[in-house]
């Protein structure tokens, strides 16, 4: 049964419990025994076009009865895009969908009609949401699951921002209003696309349709709106915000939700020249520019903010190459050989932020399995906490950071997973920190306070990095050296799985062999770049499968030998530094 038809089936707040994975017991104290004063924590940031935004962030037993909400919500939401089956018209909050998608939908147009919805989570009051669940014809819901829906969601007013079911249940109301443009869109022959509250109608014609928005008389800079669109967007349960109202022209720029659509969806020129200026400074101060502060006193100057927290310049960074690289990403051999410049950029960024200012050692393994080894085996063996980890009061606390394959940074960094990639780590270290004729400046900021240590199998794809090692450093690497670990070069390091004998070792092998023979399914780990998925089972289902799901059973000694090489390259770094 799909979520949509649970909830629906669904008569009292018991069985809503159920859906959402609680216990009754449980949600109630959550939703109703909580202090209202106790449930939120709430601060303001700064808008981009100035004031302040008011943040409302659940506590944390809150937060996760709202994520689970929101996971059943965006279950129901897909199951409703399906059953209409049309083209998309929303872009906001949606995972498979984009800012980029979205302004795509504008590009090449002559008129270009860009408007804003004032206030967008407040609007969606308490009654607003909970008349939606009980009377939209997608849901219609028991009126007691409709109101407790509302009473998790809201904060006893309205949708907060920062929580994290506001962003699914807005676009669900939001849908009345995206019906509605996208039927008054097509009666004029333009485009409609929203993302969360950013509304933009686009066409070609030779002149834009009066009945969407006509041009002042006496000012033909400004733009006002038909009363048939304010119409429908007020009905609808909206307000626009007039201020924000404006019409681009083929010739001059034209913006859809932050992005330039005249030829092709691009970034602003002056915002890439302003993060490029941030990294540059960050690269050399160990700080950057972020905003400016307005003064208290009106006599005053503003003061500028500085800042050496990195999230947000790598959320720059990384919304940059989304949008320029989204059409080559798919070509990474050519973006190897020929990067472009914010691929540069974005990788001496995420090089600085994981060699150079780490807060604890790093560890690169040849794959995303790798870490799920370790971590499981420095949790068992004891004798290597409190060096690698311990454990806490709010659970185990690992004392290294794992390279983390998920995200963005393996594929910037070239890093794809393999032994033969890890070589681009020492020449970044090569590029960044060596003055060097017709390269960018070297890092001047470098406290390089922890251990980078690269972990590898001891076989024949070694080979790949000690010839780089080797050419570059002058260190010599081979499956028959055995020394416990490689002072590559300042904080960079190299440790091998031990060595047996002339054979091949790879981390795998540090299992018991009842292990490494568990069969799932009727299926065993191969470690074989390239398996049979009827018969073999892969590195990834060996990890979750075998490895996390028996953890407590399985017996790790077989990697102290690693787990001491590692040590002891974290002792030789911190002795020496």
């Amino acid at each position: 049964m799909s979520h949509l038809a649970k909830l629906k089936s669904a008569t009292s707040r018991k069985e809503l419990a159920l859906i959402l994975g609680y216990k009754p017991k449980s949600m109630t104290a959550i939703v109703y025994k909580t202090p209202t004063a106790d449930k939120y924590a709430t601060f303001d940031i700064d808008k981009k076009s100035g004031g302040k935004r008011t943040i409302k962030a659940p506590a944390p037993k809150l937060k996760n009865l709202q994520s689970h909400l929101s996971h059943v919500l965006y279950q129901c939401l897909a199951e409703i895009d399906r059953a209409r089956d049309a083209k998309p018209i929303s872009f906001g909050f949606r995972q498979d969908r984009s800012i980029t998608e979205n302004a795509s939908r504008h590009k090449r147009r002559r008129w270009v009609l860009n408007l804003d919805l004032e206030d967008f989570f407040p609007s969606f009051n308490f009654g607003r949401v909970r008349g939606f669940f009980l009377k939209d014809k997608a849901f219609d819901l028991h009126p007691e699951v409709a109101t407790t829906i509302a009473q998790i969601a809201c904060d006893g007013t309205a949708l907060p921002q920062g929580s994290p079911c506001s962003p699914v249940i807005s676009e669900l109301i939001a849908q009345i209003l995206d019906m509605r443009l996208v039927r008054l869109a097509k009666k004029h022959g333009v485009t409609y696309t929203r993302y969360a509250d950013d509304i933009t109608f686009s066409t070609s014609q030779k002149d834009f349709p009066a009945g969407l928005a006509q041009v002042d008389e006496s000012d033909p800079s400004v733009w006002h709106l038909s009363d048939e669109l304010t119409r429908k967007i007020v009905t609808s349960g909206f307000a626009i915000n007039n201020a924000k109202t404006r019409m681009n022209f083929r010739g001059s720029r034209q913006i859809v939700t932050g992005l330039v659509v005249n030829e092709k969806v691009n970034i602003r020129s002056d915002y890439y020249r302003r993060a490029r200026a941030m990294c540059d400074t960050l690269f050399q101060t160990g700080q950057y520019y972020k905003a400016v502060i307005k003064p208290d006193d009106a006599d005053e100057e503003p003061k500028p903010e500085v800042t050496s927290n990195l999230n947000p310049l790598q959320g720059i960074l990384g919304h940059i190459y989304a949008v320029t690289q989204s059409a080559e990403r798919r070509e990474v051999s050519e973006q190897r050989q020929n990067p472009r410049a914010i691929r540069k950029l974005f990788r001496r960024f995420l090089f600085y932020k994981y060699c150079i200012v780490l807060n604890e050692p790093l560890i690169v393994t040849e794959g995303k399995t790798d870490p799920v080894y370790l971590r499981e085996a420095v949790k068992s063996r004891v004798k290597f906490q409190p060096m690698l980890g311990a454990h806490g009061k709010d659970g185990f606390k690992h004392a290294v950071r794992y390279f983390n394959y998920g995200g963005l940074a393996h594929e910037v960094m070239d890093l794809g997973g393999g032994t033969g990639d890890l070589k681009s780590i020492p020449l970044d270290y090569l590029r960044n920190l060596k003055p060097s004729k017709g390269t960018h400046k070297p890092f001047a900021y470098k406290p390089m306070k922890y251990p980078v240590i690269i972990v590898l199998d001891n076989d024949d794809g070694l080979a790949a990095v000690a010839s780089t090692v080797k050419k570059n450093f002058g260190t010599e690497i081979d499956k028959k050296s055995t020394q416990d670990f490689y002072n590559v070069i300042d904080n960079l390091y190299i440790v091998k799985t031990p060595e047996d004998g002339s054979k091949n070792t790879c981390i795998e092998d540090m299992f018991p062999k009842e292990w490494r023979e568990y069969k799932i399914n009727g299926k065993k780990l191969n470690t074989a770049s390239k398996i049979d998925p009827s018969k073999d089972l892969s590195k990834e289902a060996f990890a979750k499968s075998v490895v996390k799901a028996n953890a407590d059973k399985i017996d790790f000694s077989g990697f102290d030998p690693l787990l001491e090489r590692i040590c002891k390259a974290v002792q030789h770094y911190a002795a020496k530094s």
